[in-house]
C-alpha cells in the first residue's frame, strides 16, 4: 500500500504518532560508509521536465520523481483522491520489481522515491516514462481501494482526529492544506475524479526527475531516453498565503473509543524563505527532537504518554505551523494545556539560552555529517530544494546561518508566532479508573 510516512494524515491513520524529522533516508539496504557528495549537479530540461543529475561512488542509485502538484489540487468534497491514485502507482511500480518504492502526497507536490542498483537503472526510468506517457487506470482498484480507505477512516483513533480538526481549524474549511479525507469525501469519488487528478499531475511538464549514485547514464543519454514523450503545458503550484493566528480558540470533542485525551495545540510558523526561519528551526528542534517539551512534561511531571512537536515547513512550505500532539489522562487536560503554553510563553519571555542553543547546533551538524556520509536522500534533496526554490530545505547552506541564532533572536520569533492557538481536545465520554 502507499506508504506515506511524511504525510501526517497518512501516518496518523494507521495509528502512530511519530517525531516528525526529515529524514531523506529510503527503507532499504545502506550505500557505502562514506560517498563521494563533491561532483556537481548536471541539469537539463526534455519535454518541460527539469532532469537532474548528480553522480558519486555509491553501488545504489537513488531516484526521485517530483510532481509539482499533489493533494491540494482535489476538490474539496473529494479528499483522498491522490491517494487512492498513487496507490495504484505504487502498486505499479512494486510490482516492476524496479527496487524499494515510496509515494507520498503533500497538498503542494507528490513524491515518488526509488531507490535500485546501476545495472537495473534503466528498468526504473522505463517505469518512470510509462508512468508519465501511458495512461495509467483501474476501475477494479479504484473501488477496492475507496472501500478500504473509506473503512479505515471509519476506525481512525481519537489523536488522528484531533490533529485534523486542528488543520481545518488552522486553515478553514476546504483550503488546499486542509488535506484530511473523510468517509463522505471518499466515499463521493469516482474513477473518472481519480483519472484526472492523474492526468494533470503525470505531466512531464509538471515533474522533475533527479538521479544521484552510481549512474551510468549520462545527460545526453537521459536527453535522448525521454525525448519522445508527449507533454501537455501544466502549471499545477498552488497560491497559498502564509497563516497568522490572531486569537485564540478552542475546540472539545467526545471521544467514544479510548480511555485517554488526545490533545492538539497548534501555532503559527514561519517559512523557510522567511528571515525567521533559522531561529525557528532552532526553536522547534530544541522542543523535539531535543528533547525539551518530553523532558519538562512526560518525564519530569507525567503529563502525557506518547507524543510529537511537528513543525511541517516541507509538507506545507506555503504556510507552516508547529503543533503539539499528544495524549493524557483526562483529569491531567487542563495542567498540560496550561504547562504547554507555559513552556511556549518562557521561550517569549527568556528565549533559550545560548550554551543550549549550541548544543541544538551541535546535534544538527553531527546529523547532517550522518546524511552526507551515507549518501542517502540526495536525489530527493536536489529535487526538492529546486522545486521550493531554496537550498534551507537542507543544513549545508542552513548551518551558517543556524550558528549566528542568540537568545534574543528565540525570544522574538517566539513572541511573533507563538502567541495565539487552536486547541483541540477528544475526551472520553466515560472516564474509566486505570488498570
Amino acid at each position: 500500500m502507499d506508504r506515506m510516512r511524511l504525510n501526517i494524515w497518512a501516518v496518523l491513520l494507521i495509528g502512530i504518532i511519530m517525531s516528525v524529522v526529515w529524514t531523506n533516508g529510503m527503507a532499504v539496504a545502506d550505500g557505502p560508509k562514506s560517498v563521494d557528495r563533491s561532483t556537481r549537479i548536471e541539469r537539463t530540461t526534455v519535454n518541460g521536465m527539469n532532469i537532474l543529475l548528480q553522480k558519486n561512488s555509491s553501488n545504489i542509485v537513488q531516484v526521485t520523481l517530483l510532481l509539482k502538484s499533489g493533494s491540494g489540487i482535489e476538490p474539496a468534497d473529494k479528499k483522498g483522491i491522490s491517494y487512492i491514485m498513487n496507490n495504484i502507482v505504487y502498486w505499479l511500480l512494486n510490482d516492476s520489481k524496479v527496487g524499494s518504492v515510496d509515494v507520498t502526497t503533500q497538498p503542494d507536490y507528490t513524491l515518488i522515491s526509488l531507490t535500485t542498483l546501476p545495472q537495473d537503472l534503466k528498468l526504473t526510468l522505463d517505469r518512470i516514462k510509462y508512468l508519465l506517457s501511458e495512461p495509467i487506470y483501474s476501475y477494479d482498484l479504484v473501488v477496492d481501494l475507496r472501500e478500504w480507505l473509506g473503512t479505515n477512516l471509519k476506525a481512525v483513533q481519537a489523536e488522528a482526529m484531533a490533529y485534523s480538526d486542528f488543520s481545518r481549524e488552522f486553515y478553514g474549511p476546504g483550503h488546499p492544506y486542509d488535506d484530511w479525507p473523510a468517509p463522505k469525501t471518499v466515499t463521493a469519488i469516482t474513477g473518472p475524479d481519480v483519472y484526472k487528478w492523474y492526468r494533470q499531475t503525470y505531466q512531464p511538464g509538471n515533474a522533475i526527475l533527479s538521479i544521484s549514485g552510481g549512474a551510468g547514464q549520462s545527460i545526453p543519454v537521459l536527453e535522448k531516453f525521454f525525448s519522445n514523450m508527449k507533454n501537455e503545458i501544466v502549471d499545477r503550484h498552488l497560491i497559498i498565503q502564509p497563516v497568522l493566528l490572531s486569537q485564540d480558540k478552542k475546540l472539545q470533542q467526545e471521544n467514544h473509543n479510548d480511555r485517554a485525551t488526545s490533545f492538539c495545540m497548534g501555532f503559527s510558523a514561519p517559512k523557510m524563505q522567511d528571515p525567521d526561519y533559522p531561529a525557528f528551526r532552532v526553536l522547534a528542534y530544541y522542543l523535539e527532537e531535543y528533547q525539551h517539551y518530553f523532558e519538562e512534561l512526560r518525564v519530569k511531571e507525567g503529563l502525557f504518554y506518547a507524543a510529537s512537536v511537528y513543525y511541517n515547513y516541507l509538507e506545507k512550505p506555503k504556510a507552516p505551523n508547529i503543533a503539539f500532539i499528544t495524549m493524557t489522562d483526562p483529569d491531567s487536560l487542563k495542567t498540560l494545556e496550561d504547562r504547554t503554553l507555559k513552556v511556549v510563553h518562557q521561550l517569549a519571555a527568556q528565549g533559550i539560552e545560548q550554551s543550549d542553543i549550541d548544543k541544538v547546533i551541535k546535534a544538527i551538524k553531527i546529523e547532517n555529517e550522518a546524511k552526507k556520509a551515507s549518501g542517502k536522500g540526495l536525489a530527493t534533496q536536489n529535487a526538492l530544494s529546486q522545486f521550493l526554490q531554496t537550498q534551507l530545505v537542507y543544513d549545508d547552506t542552513l548551518l551558517p546561518k543556524l550558528e549566528q541564532v542568540k537568545t534574543a533572536d528565540i525570544q522574538r520569533v517566539a513572541a511573533k508566532y507563538l502567541q495565539h492557538y487552536v486547541e483541540i481536545s477528544y475526551v472520553p465520554k466515560k472516564i474509566e479508573p486505570p488498570f
